[in-house]
Parts: structure tokens; C-alpha cells; sequence
């Protein structure tokens, strides 16, 4: 059973915490435990949970999901830069840092970067095994945000191709201008 750190789910528990009563009706009985449980950021929750918790927080977010998803990751992707991860993006950069965070908070799947030219690159998502429609749209809002805070400008992310569609794996191509942070 694929796995999450706790550290992605804090945010969308708190959201549907402040949901309490809707976030109830939304979820399945078997969930309403990350409504009154606390989090341990270091330990590691179902895969599956985290995907039905974000799917209820889209529900009640309403509004276009791929905007609120996009949101979402760029809203984690700036938490992990200002937060937990602060120092190790610091002292590393943060795009060589971004894919290498994958597996500090999955337990399944190999993320890398491979650059094409000096403003594109294509990260690709092998091996994850609980893909879906929602945790690839907040991958693409989350490399786009962490190239922004690293300095570039005019970011554009495209997910190309997309497990959840029945590829075999998730790639992601983005575009930039300026110049990249160490």
C-alpha cells in the first residue's frame, strides 16, 4: 500500500478541519478520524487517504479543480520553501532539491529532472502507485511555484504524459526565462 508523510497531509486536514461538519458528510466514516486525530508530520498515512481527503477539499473548495489543485501546490511548494525544508533547499537550490523531496514524503516513486536546454526541463514521476488526476495537477502547480521562488520567470509547466490516463509513468515539461538560482 503506497504511503504519505505527514507533512503533505497537514494542509488539507486543516482546510477540512475548518469544514468540520461538510468535510463529515464528504468523507467516508473510515476518514473521519483526520477530522479530531493529530497529525504526525514524520509519520506515514495511506496514499488513498490523502487522495480522498483532497478530493473532499476540492468538493468544498468548489470552483475549478484544476485551478484549486494548481493552488494547492504552489501553496505546498511555498511552505516546503519557507518551512520544513527551508534550510535544505537553501543550501542545495532549489531545483536540483525539488525531485529529490518525492521520496521524503512517498514512499513509492522516483522523481527526476533532466534538463533539455538552459530554460527547459522535463520531470518525470516513475514507479508511484496511486497516480491520479488530482496529485498530477498539484505536482504541475508545485514545480512551477518552486522554479519561481528559485528565480525564474515566465514559468510555464505542462504535464505530457500522465499515469492516471494509462501511461506508464507521469512527465511534466516546463519552460522558463531568467536564470535559475544555484
Amino acid at each position: 500500500m503506497a504511503k504519505a508523510k505527514g507533512t503533505i497531509l497537514v494542509s488539507i486536514v486543516k482546510y477540512l478541519r475548518g469544514h468540520k461538519e461538510e468535510a463529515r458528510r464528504l468523507l467516508p466514516p473510515a476518514l473521519h478520524h483526520y477530522l479530531d486525530e493529530k497529525i504526525v508530520m514524520s509519520a506515514w498515512y495511506p496514499e488513498a487517504d490523502l487522495i480522498a481527503l483532497l478530493r473532499a477539499g476540492l468538493t468544498l473548495a468548489g470552483g475549478a479543480s484544476d485551478a484549486v489543485l494548481d493552488a494547492m501546490g504552489r501553496a505546498t511548494a511555498h511552505e516546503h520553501h519557507e518551512g520544513i525544508y527551508a534550510h535544505l533547499l537553501a543550501r542545495t537550490g532549489t531545483q536540483t532539491t525539488t525531485s529529490a523531496l518525492w521520496s521524503s514524503q512517498h514512499d513509492t516513486g522516483v522523481m527526476a529532472l533532466h534538463y533539455e536546454t538552459d530554460h527547459q526541463a522535463r520531470l518525470e514521476l516513475t514507479g508511484y502507485a496511486h497516480p491520479s488526476r488530482e496529485m498530477c495537477a498539484i505536482v504541475k502547480g508545485y514545480i512551477a511555484e518552486a522554479l519561481r521562488v528559485g528565480g525564474a520567470t515566465d514559468v510555464q509547466a505542462e504535464e505530457i504524459r500522465c499515469a492516471a490516463r494509462g501511461d506508464d509513468h507521469c512527465a511534466w515539461r516546463c519552460t522558463w526565462q531568467g536564470r535559475l538560482g544555484s
